[in-house]
C-alpha cells in the first residue's frame, strides 16, 4: 500500500474539545450525489485489536491517540478522553495503525493515481484552516483560527473562499450525531506548491481532483473526523468499501 508517510499529520489532528453545535447555515452546491444515513445495524463488536498488515475480514476495534505537543498549539495540560472506534473491515484490506490508516491490499488494483485510504481518527484540540493551501513549504503557520466545536470547524471551511466544498448534511453514525461534507480538489495545482494542505494538523491532497469524505461527528464533547479519501477514477467497488467501513463504525466514547 503506498499511502505516503506525510499522511503523519493526519487529518483527524481535526479532533478538539466540542460543545453544542449551532447548526450550519448556507454552504456551497453539492454535487449530484450525497450521502444518506447509515441504516447499519447496531453490532457487538470484537475485542480484536486492528493490528498493521493485511486484514482478516470481521469487526475491529481502533484507539486514536492524541497529537498533542507544542508545535501545534495544542494544551499540553488537556487530556481528552478519546472515543474508542469499532468497525467493519472487509476482505482485501491493509491497517497501517502509525497513521490510522486502512488501506487496499498490495497488489489490489485501484486504478488511481495514488492509493486510496481510510483514516480513523487522530486528535487533538487544535487546528486552523491555511487562508492559501498551496504553499512551497511542508508546513505553513495557519492564519484562520477555528472554535472547538463540529459548528466552529463546518462553518470556517465552507466560508473559506478556496475550498470546493459540499453541502454539509447532518449524519449520524450509531446514536452520534454529526456534519458529512466532501471537499473536492482543483483540477490542476500549481507545481510551485510543496503541497495543498487546507487546515493543519491535517493532511495534504494526495494529487489533482482528490476527493476527501470527511464525518465530523461530535463524540459526548469530543470532535472527531473521519475520512476516506480517493479520485475520480477510484474503481467504485474500492469506493462503496470506503463508505461501508465509514458507516460501520460504532463509538465507545472515552473514560473523563
Amino acid at each position: 500500500m503506498r499511502i505516503k508517510s506525510i499522511l503523519v499529520a493526519l487529518l483527524l489532528a481535526l479532533t478538539a474539545c466540542s460543545g453544542q453545535d449551532d447548526p450550519v447555515k448556507g454552504g456551497p452546491t453539492p454535487p449530484p450525489t450525497t450521502p444518506t444515513e447509515t441504516t447499519t445495524p447496531s453490532t457487538t463488536p470484537s475485542d480484536s485489536p486492528l493490528q498493521d498488515g493485511p486484514v482478516t475480514p470481521g469487526r475491529y476495534r481502533f484507539v486514536p491517540t492524541t497529537t498533542c505537543d507544542a508545535n501545534t498549539g495544542c494544551l499540553s495540560d488537556k487530556e481528552l478522553a478519546l472515543p474508542a472506534i469499532d468497525l467493519t473491515v472487509p476482505e482485501g484490506w491493509d491497517a497501517i495503525t502509525e497513521f490510522a490508516a486502512l488501506g487496499p491490499t498490495a497488489g489490489r488494483d485501484t486504478t488511481s493515481r495514488n492509493d486510496p485510504a481510510l483514516f480513523l481518527g487522530w486528535t487533538n484540540v487544535w487546528v486552523g484552516l491555511n487562508s492559501q493551501p498551496c504553499s512551497r513549504v511542508s508546513h505553513q503557520t495557519t492564519d484562520i483560527p477555528v472554535g472547538p466545536t463540529v459548528g466552529d470547524f463546518i462553518d470556517a471551511v465552507v466560508a473559506h473562499p478556496r475550498l470546493n466544498v459540499t453541502e454539509p448534511k447532518p449524519v449520524k453514525l450509531g446514536k452520534y450525531r454529526g456534519q458529512f461534507f466532501t471537499l473536492i480538489g482543483p483540477k490542476n495545482i500549481s507545481s510551485d506548491c510543496e503541497e495543498w494542505r487546507p487546515w493543519d494538523p491535517g493532511p495534504y491532497l494526495q494529487g489533482e481532483e482528490n476527493r476527501w469524505d470527511l464525518w465530523v461527528m461530535n463524540i459526548n464533547g469530543v470532535r472527531l473526523v473521519i475520512m476516506a479519501e480517493y479520485f475520480p477514477e477510484t474503481p467504485k467497488d474500492i469506493k462503496a468499501e470506503l463508505r461501508a467501513m465509514a458507516e460501520s463504525i460504532r463509538f465507545t466514547p472515552g473514560k473523563a
